[in-house]
């Protein structure tokens, strides 16, 4: 915002000299400092300021530094607003330009406490000192609108404050429940693993990569059911980043760690498992070997259970 602020005021620099040169520009009322220079000031003050984001790609980390340079930016904005009354022609309103220079630096930044009211102080004390020190006759009713004016800055900045934080503490709550939701609607509620829609979403990030299938089965799991209440018995695994026959090596630790924990049944639970391994272009090459780790399965089943059949693509 503090980058916009300055693009903004860097227009009303250029379009004021642009007016300066034209055939219907009057005298000016204040000739002590050339109308030009002031123009020619605002847009020195804010050119450079445009050039922020290309640093900041360069050096994310000082993005603390970017934002006290916008802020040093936008308090010499604010002493330059009270320099506009120098531009002033004859026939035309003293505080147009500081109006429009104050609206943009009070309504579209946000503040911490204290700080949006400092630099509406600085444009204050600025154009109230250049009126003394010039002894411009202002009427009443102008000095009244320009108060009123910084007293409804003032106001804009500190709602603006209040809605940005109002916005941000219901955005977070909103991230935290659609996080929640979108691992709910993944993850298996008995298990915790994850389910056929997490299969189908993660399917594009299996592409092009060495992988390892495998598909488990809990032999005999009927018995399980009936003793223990039902659960799901059929277990699918997508490996990756896994070097030459460590995947193998796994599954048969992983099948004889699980018969380990079930030695105190009366009857010994094993594990029928198919898998296989290499590489895979696309989803459609994915499904195949998932279909074949099917097949490898089944056949562990035929084979007797508790075996571990597969093959490894080479």
């Amino acid at each position: 915002m503090g980058i916009a602020v300055s693009s903004l005021i860097a227009v009303i620099g250029f379009l004021g000299i642009f007016d300066l040169n034209s055939d219907y520009a009057n005298i000016s009322v204040l000739p002590v400092i050339a109308s030009e220079w002031v123009y020619l000031f605002l847009l020195l003050a804010n050119l450079p300021n445009l050039f922020l984001p290309l640093w900041l790609q360069k050096h994310p980390q000082a993005a603390e530094l970017e934002i006290r340079i916008c802020f040093a930016n936008l308090a010499v904005n604010a002493i330059l607003s009270g320099f506009t009354l120098y531009t002033t022609q004859e026939g035309s309103n003293y505080f147009f330009e500081l109006v429009l220079m104050m609206m943009v630096i009070c309504v579209f930044p946000y503040y911490k406490a204290g700080y949006g009211l400092s630099l509406v102080a600085l444009s204050l004390l600025m154009i109230s000192a250049i009126i003394l020190v010039n002894h411009v006759q202002v009427a009443w009713q102008d000095a009244y609108d320009l108060f009123l004016f910084y007293v409804i800055g003032q106001a804009c900045i500190v709602l603006r404050r209040y809605w940005f934080r109002q916005s941000s503490w219901y955005n977070y709550i909103l991230h935290q429940a659609n996080g929640t939701l979108f691992v709910s609607s993944r993850t298996d509620e008995l298990t915790g693993l994850y389910n056929r829609l997490a299969l189908r979403e993660d399917f594009p990030n299996y592409s092009k990569q060495e992988v390892g299938v495998a598909m488990i089965d809990l032999d005999d799991f009927k018995r399980f059911n009936d003793n223990y209440g039902h659960g799901g018995d059929e277990i699918l695994i997508i490996a990756s980043g896994l070097e030459d026959g460590d995947f193998v090596k796994k599954l048969q630790i992983f099948q004889a760690e699980y018969a380990k924990l079930n030695q105190q049944l009366e009857e010994p639970a094993t594990l029928s498992i198919g898998y296989a391994t290499g590489a895979v272009a696309n989803e459609e090459e994915l499904r195949k070997m998932i279909q074949l780790v099917d097949n490898y399965l089944y056949q562990a089943k035929r084979q007797g259970k508790n075996q571990v059949v597969g093959a490894e693509k080479k």
